[in-house]
């Protein structure tokens, strides 16, 4: 008993104060999230430099995939250093960035191991032994590989792959004709994806299209989330924080975010789906939802089968069922009658509009047997009653047994959310237990029990800045380059579709097609920017498809342990030696931004942009390939380079938009060009609330967010998904026997350090953490003290590893904690002064690779057992 209550006092909800909010790591995890004295004192700074003959250069940091926006002071008429370039935040950028990853950034720049020319394999893959060579050598070899395979087994043999670049690795698969371009979103933000997709339809799904209201949020949920990324939305939320607004973090560790002002409530890993319909569940008992607009604007209301397909005006014609007929039955709630609702359609099918009386009182809650025009009954029920009957199994209390968060505790946060009109994060960084797509569409589902569905302060459709900058334009099977020639595309959709057609990239799916030929063969691999070894679960078999390949080029800025494996590494240039437009992301209103080319390669560096490097194999391979794309001839040095891609291609896409802006409003478009050169951001578009689905459907199949998912129900590809999402205990491990030395590790971030580049920077060595977090009740039941070694052994491939620990309250009890993209680097030949980065495990070592149906979801957590030695 004494031990239970330990554990349970270990888990309770948190209260924290800005008078805890210490220490070193915290400070650049918190830089986000300054007050407005901070900003002011770091605009203060920025204009002091200025006046003692410091230039300020707009860069969007790609230190991770937010494109955060900075300045790089660059001390005029000295030659770029350590010293004479000092990274800031941009003060009044809308994503404004000045996390510890991005303060980093020049450390990487002038990095000791920055990879300088390009390297040739000499030793077997993975022992990371090579020769440097030339530029014409390395394309000249690795076209006439590239040639060789394409010929013997076709262009789509060649795959490529990147996280935050696969717009890059574009200009070369579509002119060569490959379709196999696969980034690393299964284990990031598959899950979230397809989570927003199911409920709100397709063309809301990306990241960043939906999400909270942050600065006028009154009560802000977030589920697994820990805003270190985009680092910028720290900035927003201390605004609202400031205006009063709660802060409640539902997480196994408590997040560095969590450290001012914040709640934080510890949750069992993997059970977030049974915590969110809890919460709806208090709601509903408690007359706190909004029934109202649920029966107004979602399908809650829509009449569903014991299947849950949708009863359609078809379907009571005795025809064939499902929402092929998009008039979907409801019941007045004055007569009992049925009548029939719908979108209305454009040409192309697409929701533009609703056919319904907007007067008609619709029955929510209602059950019962209808009759179809030949005779047949069927037992039919509104889409909501379906809903409740699923939410009723959570209780607080049985959820209390699923969670381990107090059944009073879930009381508390219930009541808060939806008396203070919460909003929940819709998630971004979402892949952990391979459930995870049910988790994320009930945190979409929750906010649409509060009612305020893009209202100010809700969950609400953000605007975007409009600009995509240069590429190649799609159109059936045209593509058509950004000098506007066009060519036949007949390469078809990329391998992992056929796999996990919900997904939007998972890589491991032609691991089989490398290693047999099934269903064709891949042959060569492409990486651009990949640390490939944190972004790939499970580890073996990453290794294991690396040594089946005929050809691994790996681009990128610093020694990663994939490029051991790679028969050629090519160094790449780095964002702030780059020059581009771009909008800025994750930002309620439309926003635009410069990135300058502040820099070179630092000397002796080699460095070339990835495109270059794909324009030139083309060039290569077949010079009518490059042509297809504006390269017409060889470009050799980076002031060529420059004078094409700058001025021909990023300039000239630039002008276009601009130009548009002018002819849709004149004067419009200078104002924007203004600014941006001014500032080095500009606005373009503004927030207008209370748009969708009011004025603007969903493109669900009703044009309503829908609480029973009809596109889950109606789409093929989305088998497997739960129409109604609730939790289920995931397959992706095996479960740890409780109170003994088996655990679960989550793995997650912080805004310190945690990124593929930071894993070498020099400050990373100091403000990283590589240990293995334990609470202090399992730490005491198995004699582990801070600093002490533990062997960390896989419960399902026993994989093993050695980290130290650091025992801390920060991880609820019975779970186990370690930073991602942190430690455990295993690249060969590093110089002693490095070592360091060998330090801690990664939990891909020990992850089974499992992929959650239709999506491709992977889990990043694994079980494990612990030993100290």
């Amino acid at each position: 008993m004494e031990k239970q209550t330990r554990e349970q006092t270990a888990n309770a909800g948190l209260k924290l104060s800005r008078r805890t909010f210490v220490g070193g790591a915290a400070m650049a995890a918190a830089a986000g999230g300054f007050g407005a004295s901070a900003w002011a004192s770091a605009k203060e700074e920025v204009e002091r430099l200025k006046a003692e003959g410091w230039e300020a250069h707009p860069v969007a940091c790609c230190m991770c995939g937010a494109r955060c926006g900075m300045l790089a002071m660059k001390k005029k008429g000295e030659k770029p250093s350590m010293q004479t370039v000092r990274i800031f935040p941009n003060p009044d950028h809308p994503q404004r960035g000045y996390c510890g990853r991005g303060a980093q950034a020049i450390w990487a720049w002038d990095h000791p191991l920055r990879i300088k020319k390009p390297l040739k394999r000499v030793g077997e893959r993975g022992e990371g032994k090579f020769e440097e060579i030339s530029w014409d050598q390395a394309l000249d070899e690795i076209a006439g590989k590239i040639k060789e395979l394409a010929a013997k087994h076709g262009e789509r043999s060649i795959c490529l792959t990147s996280h935050n670049f696969t717009g890059y690795q574009n200009w070369f698969a579509a002119p060569f004709g490959t379709p196999n371009v696969i980034n690393h979103s299964a284990t990031c933000n598959s899950a979230s994806t397809l989570g927003r997709r199911m409920i709100f339809g397709p063309t809301f799904s990306g990241l960043g299209l939906v999400e909270p209201d942050y600065e006028n949020a009154r009560y802000l949920l977030l589920v697994g989330r820990t805003v270190s990324c985009a680092i910028g939305v720290q900035t927003t939320i201390a605004r609202a924080r400031e205006r009063g607004c709660k802060i409640v973090f539902v997480d196994p560790r408590m997040p560095e975010t969590a450290w001012a002002d914040a709640q934080w409530i510890p949750i069992k890993p993997g059970t977030d789906a049974a915590f969110l319909h809890a919460m709806i569940y208090v709601g509903r008992k408690e007359k706190l939802v909004d029934l109202e607009w649920l029966a107004r604007w979602t399908n809650a209301a829509y009449l569903v089968g014991e299947d849950l397909m949708p009863v359609t005006e078809r379907v009571m014609k005795g025809e064939e069922s499902g929402a092929s007929n998009r008039r979907f039955a409801v019941i007045s709630k004055s007569d009992g009658s049925m009548v029939f609702q719908g979108p209305k359609l454009n040409e192309k099918g697409q929701p533009v509009g609703f056919d319904e009386d907007p007067t008609l009182e619709l029955a929510l809650d209602w059950t019962g047997t209808v009759t179809t025009a030949d005779g047949r009954s069927i037992n039919a029920q509104t889409a909501y009653h379906a809903f409740c009957a699923v939410n009723d199994k959570y209780s607080p209390e049985e959820t209390a047994k699923i969670t381990g968060i107090p059944a009073d505790t879930i009381i508390e946060a219930a009541r808060e959310f939806f008396t203070l009109g919460g909003v929940c994060d819709d998630g971004w960084y979402s892949s952990r237990n391979a459930n995870d797509v049910e988790a994320y569409g009930m945190m979409n589902v929750l906010n649409l029990f509060t009612g305020r569905f893009d209202h100010k302060g809700g969950c609400i459709i953000t605007v975007g800045g409009g600009y995509g900058g240069p590429g190649i334009k799609a159109a059936g099977k045209t593509r058509t380059g950004p000098t506007g020639v066009s060519w036949e595309y007949n390469a078809g959709k990329p391998l992992d579709k056929q796999f996990f057609p919900e997904g939007i990239g998972t890589l491991w799916t032609t691991f089989e097609a490398m290693k047999t030929g099934k269903p064709y063969p891949i042959r060569a691999l492409i990486m651009t920017g990949c640390s490939m070894f944190h972004r790939e679960a499970n580890s073996q078999r990453l290794i294991d498809a690396f040594k089946s390949l005929d050809l691994i080029v790996s681009q990128d800025i610093l020694p990663q342990e994939s490029n051991d494996w790679a028969d050629y590494v090519l160094p790449s240039t780095f964002f702030m030696e780059n020059h581009e437009y771009l909008g800025v992301n994750y930002a309620r209103d439309g926003w635009v931004q410069k990135s300058d080319s502040t820099l070179d390669p630092p000397e002796g560096c080699e460095a070339r942009h990835d495109i270059w490097q794909f324009m030139e194999l083309l060039r290569r391979i077949n010079p009518e390939y490059a042509a297809r794309v504006g390269y017409t001839k060889e470009l050799k040095t980076r002031k060529e380079w420059q004078a094409f891609w700058d001025k021909q291609i990023v300039d000239k896409a630039w002008a276009g938009f601009i130009a548009k802006k002018n002819a849709a409003k004149p004067g419009e478009g200078d104002r924007i060009a203004r600014e941006v050169e001014e500032k080095g951001y500009a606005q373009t578009a503004w927030k207008v609330y209370d748009q969708v689905p009011y004025k603007r459907p969903f493109t669900t199949p009703t044009g309503k967010a829908e609480i029973v998912s009809f596109y889950v129900l109606t789409m093929p590809s989305a088998k497997g998904i739960q129409p109604i999402p609730e939790h289920y205990t995931t397959k992706a491990y095996t479960h740890p026997k409780p109170l003994s030395d088996e655990f679960i590790i989550v793995s997650g971030k912080d805004g310190a350090t945690n990124a593929g580049v930071t894993l070498f920077t020099w400050p990373t060595k100091f403000l990283g953490d590589r240990t293995l977090w334990i609470n202090p009740v399992d730490a005491e039941r198995l004699g582990i003290k801070t600093g002490d070694t533990v062997e960390v052994e896989g419960l399902d491939n026993h994989v093993k590893g050695r980290t130290k620990v650091t025992v801390t309250n920060r991880v609820m009890a019975g779970v186990l904690f370690s930073h991602g993209f942190s430690g455990g680097v295993r690249t060969k030949n590093l110089p002693p002064e490095y070592e360091w980065v060998r330090e801690g495990i990664n939990t891909h070592w020990f992850a089974t690779g499992y992929s959650q149906v239709s999506c491709g979801n992977m889990a990043n957590n694994v079980s494990v057992r612990i030993k100290r030695v």
